[in-house]
């Protein structure tokens, strides 16, 4: 009988076929990041249980992601927390990315292409956008409850989970990118038929779509109720690694007699750019449904729309033109990487010219670290969430959508249709 990618690598990972439904205790072999202030609460836990010491200090990556420059949530004191705590750990310095070096943990991982085909990839605490990195073929997800001990001993438990296979048949139409069509499906699918599933994305417009895009879909796993999502690696991503990363991998695909708890498929050739309005994550809907609503805020950035594919968009929206007067438009590249190129192609100066906020690469404004929401205040936003008080004040109201919409919004002052500037 065939196996799903899902289980072909936690089958490697547990050293025998396994299946739906079976535990094993294992490890990985490719680095384990921790965010620098998420990972403090780390530390506490690795006192508790009266570990010494970690499995292997050069395995480990902290990674200054999720405020940035900001002076919000302690991060003074809990960047000098966690200096102390690698030093003493036998950490090296090279594997600290702190600010100048730093970005969202997840982005990092992908620009380096620590995540690597046909392996599992672990990141220390709940950051349940790890699943990221599934677009490169690798099953990624967040170590929660299970970090300390992990850090100290290189092993966990794991449950082979079912799988839920995905088709995406058709073309992407203009102004519609890969934050519209996961958003579409979850609009179709709802918050629960994935709970503790893996989503496995696959289908014609999954093999036409650029990496960044397939990023962005893999990121939002965990609104479907999915342990994680997964995509079987093709070329692109095969060459994708192997520029970035010298370790050597072997992808897998899932064999074509794979069972799957379910099979769900879409054309996605005439959806629209989608929108989800406040409060809840899962209603989503088409953006003509809200086009004229006034704004006040905008944002992109986030693991969801933080890539190089999401600054040239804004850029090509704002090219020319000014952020309204009556609009706040924080731009947060994802990582130090991105934000390098941004410099590199000019988009920093068109940013600049259109009166953008640019931030330091991080998390940023998505959990309302930087230029936080105030009561009142409407936003346009790529981030992940939209739920009361997650960009700064519960009388805030959050619309998300794709970067393109989000800029041609702050252009106008009022939610707009993206595909009149494309």
């Amino acid at each position: 009988m065939g196996q799903t990618i899902t289980e072909k690598i936690l089958s490697r990972g547990a050293g025998r076929p396994v299946m739906p439904g079976e535990y094993f205790e294992g490890g990985s072999r490719l680095p384990i990041t921790m965010g620098m202030m998420l990972g403090s609460s780390v530390t506490d836990s690795l006192e508790k249980i009266g570990a010494k010491g970690l499995f292997n200090p050069k395995q480990v990556r902290i990674i200054d992601g999720h405020t940035g420059g900001s002076g919000s949530h302690g991060a003074g004191d809990v960047r000098t927390k966690m200096r102390a705590f690698a030093k003493e750990m036998g950490i090296p310095n090279e594997s600290i990315f702190d600010l100048g070096r730093s970005g969202i943990e997840h982005v990092v991982s992908a620009d380096k292409a620590w995540a690597l085909p046909g392996d599992i990839f672990l990141e220390a605490f709940n950051d349940g956008h790890t699943t990221t990195l599934g677009a490169l073929g690798a099953f990624a997800v967040p170590l929660t409850g299970g970090s300390a001990p992990y850090l100290a001993t290189g092993k966990t438990w794991f449950r082979v989970p079912e799988s839920i296979k995905i088709v995406l048949n058709g073309t992407l139409p203009k102004g519609v990118f890969g934050r519209d069509v996961v958003e579409y499906v979850l609009r179709q699918l709802g918050p629960s038929v994935s709970a503790g599933k893996v989503l496995e994305w696959t289908g014609p417009a999954i093999d036409d779509m650029s990496l960044d895009g397939r990023f962005t879909i893999c990121c939002n796993a965990l609104f479907f109720g999915a342990w994680t999502s997964i995509m079987n690696p093709d070329q692109k991503v095969i060459d994708y690694c192997k520029q970035r990363n010298p370790t050597s991998f072997e992808p897998v695909s899932s064999d074509a007699d794979a069972t799957y708890f379910k099979v769900f498929e879409f054309d996605i050739s005439n959806i629209v750019p989608q929108i989800v309005p406040p409060p809840e994550r899962y209603h989503v809907h088409d953006i003509t449904k809200y086009v004229g609503t006034p704004i006040d805020r905008g944002f992109v950035g986030s693991c969801a729309n933080g890539r190089m594919e999401d600054m040239r968009m804004v850029a090509a929206v704002l090219k020319d033109r000014k952020i309204h007067p009556d609009v706040i438009f924080n731009v947060t590249p994802a990582t130090m990487d991105i934000y390098k190129q941004c410099a590199r192609e000019g988009l920093l100066e068109i940013f600049a010219e259109a009166e953008v906020a640019i931030q330091q690469p991080a998390c940023g404004m998505c959990w309302g670290a930087n230029t936080p929401l105030a009561a009142g205040n409407v936003c346009m936003s790529t981030g992940t969430c939209n739920y009361p008080g997650r960009m700064g004040s519960k009388d805030a109201q959050i619309y998300l959508a794709n970067p393109a919409a989000v800029a041609a919004s702050c252009v106008e002052g009022k939610i707009a249709d993206p595909r009149t500037y494309l």
